[in-house]
């Protein structure tokens, strides 16, 4: 006498997926199940079910918030950024360079120290750093360890000498290389606070500026 196949948990779970208006009309059979609950006691299908879909919209309402607040401040960003950017365009020399960098960096983004560094044999007037020196210029490579921009907690040495400083308060660092024609160099901004800049944080105005300056710096002046 051949025995009728057994269900299992999978066949249970498959039929109700296959037929989810399954409960629809069955109030007894809901109102006598429980499902255990990691939170507390025991409670009906439909409670369980409805504390479900409260933590999705609760998750859902994160996201949305998260969504408009990432938006909110890449508009920031891109208003701030443009500012910069047409600065450095209406530049008439280095100088004029140097001193829309200043103003957007620390006004605009807080930073507490800056520099660009020029990797140049011409004699620059302060406040433009210059690098004349090969062996200072491949130092200061080396920290970037063949990328393109570096970001996070470095040696107090590393950043005073990414400021172009013998010393420095800041303790987090990032920085892109400039690669322009004829124009090579590197772009910082510094904190004090070490956890300011971390290493997984996206460094890509950074990258954006430098490309600008780039770009704009050989079309004009030295001075």
């Amino acid at each position: 006498m051949s025995q009728s196949p057994r269900l299992t948990e999978a066949d249970v779970i498959q039929y109700l997926e296959d037929h989810r208006d399954f409960f629809i009309g069955k109030d007894e059979l809901l109102a006598d199940m429980r499902i255990p609950h990691d939170s507390g006691p025991a409670t009906s299908l439909i409670e369980r079910q409805l504390a479900v879909q409260r933590d999705r919209n609760v998750e859902l309402r994160q996201r949305m918030s998260d969504l408009l607040e990432n938006a909110r401040r890449n508009d920031q960003l891109f208003g701030k950024s443009r500012r910069l950017v047409l600065a450095l365009v209406g530049a008439r020399n280095w100088l004029d360079a140097q001193a829309a960098l200043d103003d957007s960096l620390r006004s605009d983004f807080g930073v507490d120290a800056w520099a660009m560094l020029h990797f140049t044999e011409r004699q620059l007037e302060h406040p433009l750093i210059a690098i004349r020196n090969t062996d200072k210029q491949r130092s200061v490579h080396r920290l970037f360890k063949g990328h393109r921009a570096i970001c996070g907690q470095l040696p107090e040495a590393d950043i005073a000498h990414l400021l172009g400083q013998e010393a420095t308060e800041c303790r987090s660092v990032a920085a892109a290389q400039i690669r322009g024609k004829d124009n090579l160099g590197v772009l910082t901004v510094a904190s004090e606070d070490p956890g300011y800049y971390r290493s997984s944080m996206d460094t890509l105005f950074l990258d954006y500026i430098s490309d600008v300056l780039a770009l704009r710096l050989p079309q004009i002046p030295v001075s």
